[in-house]
């Protein structure tokens, strides 16, 4: 039987040997390549969170600002351009040993949702997502930006503003980040020519951080605020509103010197100078927005109307001292104008300027 079974296993199982032996190879040639493609995927979605919501990420922002395109005080806003940075940890994304940055595209890594608060239109004109070995990633975009601002225009033209750039977190029902307190080095405001105005020169650029106060679906949360300070250049009104309009309100003392009887000649130049200031004012104004509060140079128009209303009460006044008689007083009271009046309205000027600057 022991024979028997020999030479049956040599009949049967000996042939099939070599088809086994084939078949595990051609197994071990599938699978093999297949499992170290398996462990070259990445164990978790770049594109989400870094901690899963589970802690904030600290975000720095930077803004370098290249053009201040133009500053609209009718409608209050202003157009610039420039690069918004932002950059954050993320450690999924470290290296062991070091290695080259390596750049992702906005839907394959998970980039903090920054969103405008006075953005009036935004476009972006490129960007750059870039990862270094230590987990850092650093976001730049090139913008183009029109965004609104409160002005305060009391001091008008002499004044100063404030350019305010309002960032915070998208409104979510999770918050996913926080601004860091401390602006990127390269925050900061280009050289170069354009990024000044013919009316407006740029005197610097802060960085700061707020809580928001208001109700948001994922709690409080903070704001990252830049702030351009801007200063008009005032020789445009100095020289094209100002002295004109200087001129124009003493010119009037010239009735000073003619004849008391002469009511018709004297009423005419104060007359005159109140109608051209009058339409001076409107061209003016049409550039400025319409504001419930006195800005200075109101403030001058109407102190030039004032006085053209106090010399027409003086020419009235002399003219009615002499038809009743009173030549003399009538000649004392006109003469002490001549003085008076251009003394009277310097002064005033002077302290309109100390209560509107201040």
């Amino acid at each position: 039987m022991s024979v028997v079974a020999s030479r049956l296993v040599r009949r049967t199982l000996l042939p099939s040997i070599p088809f086994f032996l084939l078949v595990t190879l051609i197994s071990f040639a599938v699978l093999v390549p297949s499992s170290g493609a398996e462990a070259q995927r990445p164990a978790v979605d770049l594109r989400q969170h870094p901690t899963d919501r589970k802690t904030l990420i600290d975000v720095s922002v930077g803004l370098f600002l290249t053009n201040l395109i133009a500053i609209d005080e009718t409608r209050e806003t202003f157009e610039v351009s420039g690069y918004l940075i932002a950059k954050w940890r993320d450690p999924r994304l470290q290296q062991s040993g070091g290695g080259p940055s390596r750049s992702f595209k906005l839907d394959e890594l998970w980039t903090p949702a920054i969103e405008s608060e006075n953005s009036i239109s935004h476009k972006a004109n490129s960007y750059d997502l870039e990862a270094d070995s230590n987990d850092w990633v650093t976001y730049t975009e090139h913008f183009d930006a029109v965004l609104s601002t409160a002005l305060n225009l009391r001091a008008f033209p002499f004044d100063k503003q404030v350019l305010r750039f309002e960032y915070q977190p998208f409104l979510s029902f999770v918050p996913e980040f926080r601004f860091a307190s401390e602006a990127l080095p390269e925050n900061g405001i280009s050289p170069g020519k354009y990024a000044q105005l013919a009316a407006w020169g740029i005197s610097g650029l802060r960085y700061t951080t707020d809580e928001t106060n208001y109700t948001r679906r994922g709690g409080e949360s903070n704001r990252a605020i830049f702030e351009v300070s801007v200063q008009r250049r005032r020789g445009f009104y100095v020289w094209k509103v100002f002295i004109p309009l200087l001129i124009m309100t003493l010119l009037p003392t010239v009735v000073f010197w003619i004849d008391v009887k002469d009511i018709d000649w004297m009423l005419k130049i104060p007359m005159t100078m109140l109608l051209a200031t009058v339409a001076f004012e409107f061209v003016v104004s049409r550039d400025l927005p319409k504001i419930g509060y006195l800005t200075l140079l109101d403030a001058v128009f109407l102190l030039s109307m004032f006085f053209y209303s106090i010399g027409s009460a003086e020419i009235t006044l002399v003219y009615r001292l002499q038809a009743i008689g009173r030549r003399p007083s009538a000649e004392r009271l006109h003469a002490a104008g001549r003085w008076a009046y251009p003394g009277a309205y310097l002064i005033a000027l002077v302290l309109l300027a100390a209560y509107f600057l201040r």
